[in-house]
């Protein structure tokens, strides 16, 4: 069977796209005030849709790890979006793998269901990062050192 390959192109794209996803949904996440908003919003659509499982009140602890959550998630996603490579999207497809087993053993131990529409874009952009990239070696490392040195010295050799 032909799986078929993403030009280099396209792919450095869906890794610019799963940074503006996360930057859009975890920005909240990254203030007390504007989680404990967002936090209310979605308790409020799990009871509207009549959703399974809990959304506990939020206590000091919860806050400070949504806030954490929040700030890394948005660093990194605009490392993404800013500086796309083969190498950051396979790390986030990881990244978005281990969050989706997370989120399913989450509410499969009681956590609302509403998790699960985050999981779905986690498991979508996680194979969408992994998925094959022509050219790509599987090498994904960057350059060593010296390779690296030389690299910002030939463009600012070339730029000057």
């Amino acid at each position: 069977m032909h799986i078929p390959v993403f030009d280099s192109g396209r792919y450095l794209r869906i890794v610019r796209a799963s940074g503006w996803y996360d930057l859009l949904v975890t920005w909240p996440f990254a203030l007390p005030w504007t989680f404990a908003w967002l936090y209310a919003q979605l308790n409020l659509l799990a009871q509207a849709l009549a959703l399974p499982g809990t959304l506990h009140p939020l206590d000091t602890t919860h806050m400070l790890l949504a806030n954490l959550l929040g700030s890394v998630v948005v660093v990194w996603s605009v490392a993404r979006i800013v500086a796309p490579t083969v190498l950051l999207g396979r790390l986030d497809g990881v990244a978005r793998f281990l969050f989706a087993a997370w989120q399913i053993y989450a509410v499969a131990h009681g956590a609302n269901a509403i998790v699960l529409g985050f999981t779905a874009f986690e498991l979508l952009f996680g194979v969408l990062q992994w998925w094959r990239v022509a050219g790509s070696s599987t090498a994904l490392c960057p350059p060593g050192p010296a390779q690296g040195n030389d690299r910002v010295n030939g463009r600012a050799r070339a730029a000057a």
